[in-house]
């Protein structure tokens, strides 16, 4: 009994010892350190281990970059002038480089930039007449050119610190009708364009029939 047993226990032994170590060195990595045995994945871990990328809502604006989900501005993209406000504006008048006639006159109305930083108008400045009781009676109709005026054109005009605009105004004083006389204006209301504030301008007139107002240019001599 004793005999066979001992046989049995010849076979057993050495192949334990086989599988002893064959497990060991499914534990050895490729340059000698120790590996964890494979064993089911912690979700948790693995959640923690992955990076995470979240992505920016809508793309970045013209001209500009993202870093990292944040938008940047791009410092050597220049800005754009602002439209020249009332409190940055003074507004003056010379006289039309070619004068009056034929019934016509008119007037030249600057705007200076008082701002200290450029800044843009465009298009036609608002213009009423005030009566003798001061009060706004007659607006000026929007016209490209006119007899005064002829060389006109609507452009986009920038301002930097103390620079000019100018826009032509002019007016008739051909009595017309049942008229002996045309109604005396004590002077102007003038809005730039894009305000609701306004300028004023003490300047006796007189005027019939065309009260018209040109785009304004760049420079104090419009139409010339």
């Amino acid at each position: 009994m004793k005999l066979v047993l001992g046989k049995i226990l010849e076979k057993i032994v050495p192949a334990l010892a086989i599988t002893a170590t064959c497990a060991a060195c499914a534990h050895v990595a490729g340059d000698g350190s120790a590996v964890a045995p494979a064993g089911p994945t912690d979700p948790r871990r693995a959640a923690a281990a992955s990076p995470t990328t979240v992505p920016t809502s809508g793309g970045p604006p013209s001209g500009q970059a993202t870093r990292g989900g944040t938008v940047a501005i791009d410092p050597g993209r220049p800005l754009s002038p602002v439209r020249c406000a009332v409190p940055g504006l003074r507004l003056s008048t010379v006289s039309p480089a070619g004068g009056g006639g034929m019934g016509h006159q008119g007037l030249v109305l600057v705007f200076t930039n008082t701002s200290g930083t450029s800044c843009v108008l465009d298009g036609y400045p608002g213009v009423t007449a005030r009566d003798d009781n001061n009060r706004d009676a007659a607006d000026a109709r929007r016209e490209t050119i006119g007899y005064i005026f002829p060389s006109t054109s609507r452009a986009q005009v920038v301002l930097p610190p103390n620079g000019t605009a100018s826009a032509g105004l002019e007016w008739t004083v051909v009595p017309s009708g049942n008229q002996t006389s045309c109604p005396t204006y004590v002077g102007l209301t003038v809005t730039p364009p894009g305000e609701t504030r306004s300028l004023r301008l003490v300047h006796g007139m007189n005027f019939c029939g065309d009260f018209e107002i040109h785009p304004l240019v760049a420079g104090a001599t419009a139409g010339s």
